[in-house]
Formats: structure tokens, C-alpha cells, sequence
């Protein structure tokens, strides 16, 4: 297993994407404004910056308020060469996941 990139879940999108562009001069290799969306290139593992909100609902958590002490800020994801296999060990070793795996376009 390798790790990919890691999802940082901020609250403030803009001041954190300045913050790893301006100060620590990361190179940008993907920004939408729009989609506040950032993915910086550190070289084999990405940092991906999304705000917290947008996760929320993109895992089915919309109903939570941002703040709730349960939502996680981060999220680590791996590279594995099958992820249904990958998936279903994990399972047999009793691990919760927040959702099954699947397709993202």
C-alpha cells in the first residue's frame, strides 16, 4: 500500500490555500475556485485542500453541522492495486469505514 495524497478539510478555503501557496511556496497543480478545490504537488504524496462542508456532504454527513466534533478534518488516501480486494480485507479485520468503495468521475 502506498499513500497517495492527504485530504486536509478546512473551514476556510481560500486562507488555507494561500497559506500553503504563499508560505510554504508549494506548487499548485490543480486549483478550481469555484469547486474550492486545491491540490498541491509535494512530490510522491499530494496535500488536497477541500473545505469541510463539501466533504460533509460528499460522505452523507450533510445534515451535520460543520463543527460536530465527530466529522474528521482529514483523510489519507492509498494506492492499492485492487480496491473491491483491498476493501474486503479491511472488512475481515472488523475496520468501519464510512462508506463502500466507488467510481468518482
Amino acid at each position: 500500500m502506498k499513500l497517495l495524497q492527504i485530504r486536509l478539510l478546512v473551514t476556510d478555503f481560500r486562507k488555507s490555500v494561500s497559506f500553503y501557496k504563499n508560505q510554504l511556496e508549494l506548487p499548485i497543480s490543480l486549483y478550481e475556485e469555484d469547486m474550492e478545490y486545491a491540490l498541491f504537488d509535494t512530490g510522491e504524496t499530494k496535500i488536497e485542500l477541500l473545505p469541510l462542508n463539501t466533504m460533509a456532504v460528499g460522505v452523507g454527513e450533510k445534515n451535520r453541522p460543520v463543527e460536530a466534533e465527530t466529522q474528521s478534518s482529514f483523510l489519507f488516501q492509498f494506492k492499492v492495486e485492487d480496491v473491491d480486494k483491498a476493501y474486503k480485507h479491511l472488512c475481515e479485520k472488523e475496520i468501519t469505514h464510512v462508506n463502500e468503495p466507488h467510481d468518482r468521475l
